[in-house]
């Protein structure tokens, strides 16, 4: 990470008079100072324990929600940004500063759209999108300007002076930072915000080569970070970093180990891989200056690579630059060809023509070692031309000579502030009276305020419950209007599993569509039995029996599939003869959520155990898993109604919120205890005594007999292995993370198609790269990466931007299905959909693939863009003909080196030019070869026997026989027939 971002203790510091006044009018005193410390604890935490400072966001974003404060509900979505740039999760945290300024923009908070865009600026130009960063920056600006908001204009200045920085052009940056340092002199800014341009400031010298100017501002922005009244240690470091980078430019190598030895350590501590990376980087150059190749081989490979995941262009240009000019010093080209096209292919975005033209030469230098002359004069060439190009904003001198004119300018305005300041003393001793009269004015207003805010919030309370009464009955009469819908589905379905004539193909699929009724009609049964707890309503029905017989039935249901997940599963449930008194009903609902939910959250190879027992007339029951554990915050929440500790999981989320009420209303307790990616454990306990319960308890006078066997809610389905039995068929690969849903759609697919799966979008972008199918079927939403993303990633990478791609979610709105094929999305079909028409479209899209195939297969001159389906595929054509041109009549021209001169794997390139063209790698060259010769046989007076070896064959006769299998005619045949033709004319 190159720059420093101090922004989001813009947050934490004092607002502006006017904004104080909305806060009073908002909040109470008491609120007002409990919602400050949530943000100082955030600000405590972000930088020493991310996850902590997470746990704070959420309570501001509860906090603010219960109150109905908006300015907090616009800052919760900016500290939960902050906290996932502070990880490094850059798309997470563009996401939220964007949410952050529609809130703002919505609620007419001019602060909060100009630090949420100010956020959005440095992020975008962390990943290299120079345009959106200066966009966002713009209007941050404007809004700050118009508020008279000098900390953020001076801190907006700093983030205007990094871009223009990572595109290399100095001027435009250095004006930019002198800005802000100007009105640093003129009205005094807080440290951490000067200091943030003293070390930008400080990277511009670094960058010119000017490394004692450099410490300097570096050396000015830690006295500046030492002034915070906070731990400052990550800053301190941050700025430690540039200095070792200085000093190791200026030869002082142990100063500079030293100071980044201590950086490298600290950054590792806190994982903080951006960091990291940069000191790799330096600390690598350090050691090849003391002849230490194979440790900094080390670390510059791992500051290449953390700076690689972390889609840090710029940075990861550097690190590929350093590598190549290593590998040429170990002697070995090939690595140093390697990094070095690297940069240029993929790893400058910011155009930054100095590092090009460096970048070159070395490439050059490497063709050499390699014997490559051809390349590497090529290569110096256009190095020397790039030279001549370069904006003259590297030039040291003009930029001397701008600072030069500004310390000036700032000593003059010094003199006309002295001369003024004996006429400010007076204006401000009228202005102390002035203040003292309006402060009694505005102490008596604001005692009304009090008043009136106290009777309107009573009144909101009042109508709060009549909503939530409302909301009740809601839930309540809906539920009951789906059980009888749920009960016409179950009935044909069940008569359907019964007929024997149907095939197990057919009863497999009705077998999860009776599953997921019956899901539905549990989930609708749970919704009845809250709405009746919340009326008072739900009342037990107490009968004797042997509670211990039923839990251990219960438990052994699940034997299966804990099986299927391989899960070590252990019951622990006493052996008694003894009847006690409980609501069947209510202990098999607590058990089954309890233990349902435990495997659910339980990784494959991990454990789960179910120990339950009886004691001074209590029932006890304890349920443990092994997985990631919950955090403080999820332990707070996890019994609360509909709440899900991660949004994309599958679930209602009122499962553990009805066991709670159900432990209650049964005279019981429950507890959770869990850390992270530690074991959870539920315990609880239940009165089993007659004598506890209340007297409006029903009696139920049973028999004490337990039968085994409980029906329950599991997916038995086992996903097989995906096998391509016929190597002809279309590929379509199915990312859905619902695994229902994923086998039912395998199974209408895979009598026509190779049919491969995929859970997620992680997995599914993997598939498709290695196997580069005919079309992809993809859920949208999805854990760990949604459809949108997979589709974005998959139509921006040259290997499958061809690849059709059908979006199904459970989205309706327009604006969702604009989203969806913005992204560049072939179709959006929305859930539920009919699967003949699925079927259609994943046909028709494929078909007019092939129609295209066919035009190539029937024309003899056809350009990239008449075939390609996207601007990448017809770059990836322009590739493939320029490598074509160049090595077409080369006879030792094959697979192996026209997939190596494209960039991609033999099958990759197979299944690209397949889709493209409907031919393999060596038909395509092979057609290519005789359309050349079509052209020969037409204009040229060539001998006929010479016409094969022309275009590449090493054999006449074999040139003979592929030509007529294409053209139904002899070389000499076609060439008379096209003599004729032109006599003719």
């Amino acid at each position: 990470m190159k720059y420093l971002s101090l922004f989001f203790f813009l947050f934490l510091s004092s607002y502006s008079s006017a904004q104080k006044v909305e806060i009073v009018k908002a909040l109470t005193e008491r609120d007002s100072i409990a919602y400050q410390k949530l943000k100082q604890q955030f600000a405590k935490y972000i930088n020493s324990a991310p996850d902590s400072s997470l746990i704070y966001a959420s309570k501001i974003k509860k906090f603010s929600s219960d109150r109905n404060y908006a300015i907090g509900i616009v800052e919760a979505p900016y500290f939960k940004a902050n906290y996932f740039r502070r990880i490094q999760q850059l798309d997470s945290a563009v996401f939220y500063f964007d949410v952050s300024s529609k809130l703002a923009k919505s609620y007419n908070y001019p602060r909060g759209i100009a630090l949420s865009q100010n956020g959005l600026c440095r992020i975008y130009y962390f990943l290299g999108q120079s345009e959106n960063a200066v966009k966002a920056c713009t209007e941050c600006l404007d809004v700050a300007i118009e508020m008279d908001d000098l900390m953020i204009v001076t801190d907006t200045y700093t983030a205007f002076g990094n871009i223009y920085s990572r595109q290399n052009n100095m001027k435009m940056a250095i004006h930019y930072y002198l800005k802000a340092d100007s009105i640093h002199s003129k009205t005094p800014q807080r440290p951490d915000v000067i200091a943030a341009t003293y070390q930008s400031l400080g990277t511009i010298y670094e960058e010119l080569k000017d490394y004692d100017t450099a410490i300097k501002y570096f050396t000015k922005a830690n006295n500046e970070f030492k002034k915070i009244p906070a731990n400052v240690t990550f800053y301190l470091n941050t700025t430690d970093l540039h200095l070792g980078a200085a000093y190791y430019h200026k030869g002082r190598l142990e100063l500079a180990d030293s100071l980044l030895q201590n950086t490298y350590t600290y950054f590792k501590s806190i994982k903080d891989e951006g960091y990291v990376a940069r000191n790799s980087t330096y600390l690598g150059l350090i050691s090849l200056n003391k002849d230490n190749l194979d440790q900094a081989e080390q670390y510059l490979t791992e500051g290449f690579q953390l700076h690689k995941d972390k889609l840090f262009s710029y940075e990861t240009a550097l690190a590929a630059h350093e590598l190549g000019k290593l590998y040429i010093r170990k002697k070995e080209p090939q690595k140093a060809i390697y990094y070095f096209n690297q940069l240029l292919l993929n790893y400058n975005d910011d155009a930054n023509t100095l590092l090009q033209q460096e970048t070159i030469k070395g490439l050059s230098e490497a063709y050499a070692l390699n014997m490559d002359y051809a390349n590497a004069y090529k290569t110096l060439e256009h190095s020397y031309n790039l030279k001549d190009s370069l904006n003259n904003s590297h030039n040291l001198a003009s930029i001397r000579e701008i600072d030069t004119k500004y310390q000036t300018e700032k000593k003059e305005q010094q003199i006309n502030l002295l001369k003024s300041q004996n006429e400010t003393v007076e204006q401000q001793k009228k202005n102390q009276r002035n203040l003292l009269l309006s402060g009694i004015g505005i102490v008596s207003i604001a005692g009304l305020f009090v008043y009136f805010l106290y009777r309107n919030r009573k009144k909101t309370n009042t109508k709060l419950k009549e909503i939530d009464a409302l909301k009740t009955n809601f839930f309540t009469n809906i539920s009951h209007e789906f059980r009888t819908p749920l009960t016409l589905i179950s009935i044909p379905i069940d008569d359907m599993i019964a007929d024997d004539t149907i095939s197990d193909k057919k009863r497999k699929q009705f077998t999860v569509a009776k599953q997921n009724s019956e899901r539905l009609l549990e989930l609708v049964n749970q919704l009845l039995d809250l709405s009746k707890i919340d009326e008072g309503h739900l009342k037990l029905h107490i009968q004797q029996g042997n509670v211990l017989q039923l839990i251990s039935a219960l438990s052994e249901s699940f034997s299966y599939y804990a099986k299927q997940k391989n899960i070590t599963y252990t019951i622990g449930v006493e052996q008694s003869l003894e009847a006690v008194w409980y609501d069947k009903d209510a202990v098999e609902k607590i058990t089954i959520n309890l233990l349902s939910n435990a495997l659910k959250y339980t990784p494959e190879n991990g454990k789960v155990s179910c120990k339950a027992y009886i004691e001074n007339h209590k029932l006890f029951l304890t349920v443990k898993n092994s997985g990631k554990g919950l955090t403080p915050f999820e332990l707070n929440n996890i019994f609360e109604r509909f709440y899900q500790t991660n949004e994309q999981n599958q679930g209602s989320g009122i499962g553990l919120s009805l066991v709670k009420e159900l432990v209650g209303l049964h005279n019981g307790k429950i507890e959770v205890k869990s850390n992270p990616n530690e074991e959870t454990s539920f315990q609880l306990h239940i009165s089993i005594d007659k004598k506890s319960f209340k007297n409006d308890t029903v009696i139920v006078n049973s028999n004490t007999k337990i039968e085994k066997g409980i029906p329950l809610y599991t997916n038995t389905s086992i996903e097989e292995d995906d096998v391509f039995k016929d190597s002809d068929l279309p590929i379509l690969l199915i990312v859905e993370d619902n695994t229902d849903l994923r086998n039912l759609l395998k199974q209408s697919f895979e009598d026509s198609y190779n049919v491969i799966t995929a859970p997620n979008g992680n997995i599914g972008v993997e598939l498709a790269l290695e196997h580069i199918p005919d079309l992809i079927i993809s859920d949208i939403m999805m854990p760990e990466k949604d459809g949108i993303t997979l589709t974005e990633d998959l139509k921006t990478d040259e290997r499958t931007a061809h690849v059709p791609i059908i979006l199904l979610t459970a989205k309706a709105e327009v604006e969702s299905q604009f989203k969806g094929i913005d992204t560049g999305a072939d179709d959006y079909i929305t859930k539920p959909f009919d699967k003949k028409l699925l079927a259609l479209k994943v046909e028709k899209l494929i078909e007019s693939r092939r129609q295209l195939q066919l035009r190539y297969s029937q024309e003899l001159v056809l350009l990239p863009k008449d075939i390609a389906f996207t601007n990448l595929d017809e770059k990836f054509l322009e590739k493939v003909q320029t490598t074509l041109d160049k090595n077409l009549i080369d006879p030792s021209f094959n697979v192996k080196e026209f997939s190596e001169a494209v960039g991609m794997s033999r099958m990759q390139l197979h299944r690209k030019l397949k889709a493209l063209t409907g031919l393999s790698t060596s038909e395509f060259i092979r057609s290519q070869r005789l359309k050349l010769a079509t052209q020969f046989l037409k204009t040229s007076d060539i001998n006929m026997s010479e016409v094969g070896y022309s275009v590449g064959f090493n054999d006449h006769s074999y040139f003979a026989k592929c030509f007529k299998e294409v053209y139904n005619c002899s070389p000499s045949d076609y060439a008379n027939k096209h003599a004729q033709n032109y006599v003719a004319r």
